[in-house]
């Protein structure tokens, strides 16, 4: 017998024995307290995901914050959108992330990675995580999104701590959800000064300050919810992915030792650590009419969750799948989601993934991580690696 609860101890400290007995026993499994559905398979996600019909996003949300503990309220974004409200905010930021726009900015991410990599290869130690990743990371970020280069560890901060759980309790910490409307005032701020001042290379945040829907501008506050949601995607899980690659690389000595003598294969690499390193638990959505799968009904007004990590996990679609392998060819993995509520940070995530692994493996290549001092976050929606310390031999 199954026995899943997504804020259980076991849950919350190793899913992935659980997702297992999920995917193999009862691939849709419903908790009454939540009025729940959890999917667990790659096929039914990817096909249940591509169906607008039979799910809404704006509903009742999207995040266990939404669906599971009812802390968040539905407030404009992109993530929280269905057609035709969804398909025009998408089209109005989707320029911004699209391959030619992306590919322009790579001596720009390019120089962030070489700055970053030169601060760690000057010394024999550091946190790859807090001192590289993430600082790579949130300083694309704020110049992808048009946001203040030097405001970005104020920024960091803010994702952190929305994050941020606290042992024995469910779901979001007060100061979680302070957070998040810190950072909508921040936002909200800067946004009414590039009204006054715009900036001509900001293309994303121009974007939202030109937009007219309906003869009339989006208020300032639903910009800055909207460009909340782009802050914290962008910023949170690819550093845990990128921390989750490097550690199966320490695990998997053969396979670095492979990358370091081929680079062409790091292209391969880092896509198998979006596979193998996802962070997010789940996303859901709410049916608005009934949906037959496994000869169970789920009916129109639950909810249904979509266990990604167990879907990316799935050995139906993935040889060997909880091993670790730069040579895998991937066809579909649910990293980025699927439909129309993809991510739209795919190619820039591969841009800044690829860079920064070969610069590690080029000046850093002998890393050691002492796994006794792993820092990880345990929680039911965003789960993954904070903290990877590590030496090596100076360059």
């Amino acid at each position: 017998m199954v026995d899943y609860h997504p804020f259980s101890d076991a849950a919350l400290d190793n899913p992935l024995p659980i997702y297992q007995q999920l995917r193999d026993e009862a691939p849709a499994f419903f908790i009454e307290e939540f009025g729940c559905w959890f999917l667990s398979r790659f096929d039914d996600i990817w096909e249940q995901t591509g169906d607008t019909a039979a799910y809404s996003a704006a509903a009742r949300g999207t995040t266990p914050a939404h669906l599971l503990t009812n802390q968040l309220p539905v407030f404009p974004s992109v993530n929280l959108m269905d057609p035709p409200e969804h398909v025009r905010n998408r089209a109005l930021i989707s320029g911004a992330f699209k391959p030619r726009r992306v590919a322009s900015l790579r001596p720009l991410v390019q120089e962030i990675v070489d700055r970053r990599i030169d601060e760690l290869a000057a010394r024999n130690e550091g946190d790859l995580v807090g001192d590289y990743i993430a600082k790579i990371s949130m300083e694309v970020s704020c110049r992808l999104l048009g946001l203040p280069v030097e405001d970005g560890d104020l920024l960091y901060s803010y994702v952190n701590r929305f994050f941020e759980r606290e042992v024995g309790a469910r779901g979001m910490t007060e100061d979680g959800l302070a957070a998040a409307n810190d950072l909508n005032v921040y936002l909200e701020a800067l946004i009414q000064e590039r009204r006054k001042k715009p900036l001509d290379e900001d293309v994303l945040m121009n974007a939202y300050l030109s937009a007219q829907f309906d003869g009339k501008p989006l208020p300032d506050d639903n910009i800055a919810s909207q460009m909340a949601t782009l802050v914290i995607g962008s910023t949170d899980s690819f550093p845990k992915i990128f921390a989750a690659g490097l550690l199966a690389l320490h695990d998997e000595p053969e396979q670095r030792a492979d990358l370091i003598q081929d680079p062409a294969l790091i292209p391969g690499a880092f896509q198998e650590a979006l596979r193998f390193g996802m962070p997010t638990q789940m996303l859901g959505r709410t049916l608005t009419r009934d949906v037959e799968i496994h000869g169970k009904t789920m009916e129109e007004g639950q909810a249904v969750m979509f266990l990604f990590v167990a879907a990316n996990r799935d050995d139906r679609i993935f040889e060997a799948p909880n091993r670790f392998d730069i040579r895998r060819k991937s066809k579909r993995i649910l990293t980025f989601g699927h439909g129309n509520h993809a991510c739209l940070g795919i190619h820039i995530a591969a841009l800044e993934g690829e860079l920064a692994l070969a610069a590690v493996l080029q000046r850093i290549p002998d890393y050691a991580i002492d796994e006794s001092q792993v820092e990880r976050l345990r929680s039911e929606f965003v789960a993954g690696i904070t903290g990877l310390p590590a030496t090596w031999n100076a360059s």
